[in-house]
Formats: C-alpha cells, sequence, structure tokens
C-alpha cells in the first residue's frame, strides 16, 4: 500500500472513530429504566383501588410509571385500563366484545 493510501484510509479512520464517539455520547438511552417515585402504587394498591370501584381484576403488568389491567366491570365486561401508577389516573379503557 503507497503511503498516500495509507494516510487516507488513517484519515477515514479516524474520522470514523470520532463520529462514533461523537454520536455514542449524544445518542438516547434506548434501555434507560424510567426512575419510578417511592410513592407509585403497587400491585397491591391498584387492585385494591379497582376493586372498590367494583372490577374483578384478572391480571395487572407493570411497566415503570403504568399498569396495564385486565378485569371485568360491575357489569360483568371484559375491560382492559392503562392506570398511571404515580396517581392512579385511568389513561386508557377499553372493553372487550
Amino acid at each position: 500500500m503507497t503511503m498516500r493510501k495509507q494516510a487516507a484510509v488513517a484519515g477515514v479512520l479516524a474520522i470514523a472513530t470520532l463520529a462514533a464517539t461523537t454520536w455514542a455520547d449524544t445518542a438516547p438511552a434506548w434501555n434507560a429504566k424510567v426512575e419510578v417515585p417511592a410513592g407509585a402504587l403497587s400491585v397491591g394498591d391498584i387492585e385494591s383501588r379497582l376493586s372498590a370501584r367494583g372490577i374483578k381484576v384478572k391480571e395487572i403488568e407493570i411497566r415503570d410509571l403504568i399498569a396495564e389491567v385486565e378485569g371485568y366491570d360491575p357489569q360483568g365486561r371484559e375491560v382492559e385500563m392503562v392506570l398511571d401508577r404515580r396517581n392512579g389516573e385511568t389513561l386508557a379503557r377499553n372493553y372487550d366484545d
């Protein structure tokens, strides 16, 4: 390999390394966990609150600050809900037919 080609390859490698380092420093954290506040509702808290509203809980899935709940409403309809674990607010509700 000639000196000119060696210099070109070294230059390309240096630029690629600099670009990769810069991207890694500014890239979003894809796997970052959300900090869950100390007062976030537990599975038991969520089940108690929903039971008080007449909902029979079948399954609760927790994802950071969100709780996805499957169950039955007081009329016996199957319902899926999304709750905010910080305050118990219902963010979404879907009835299965």
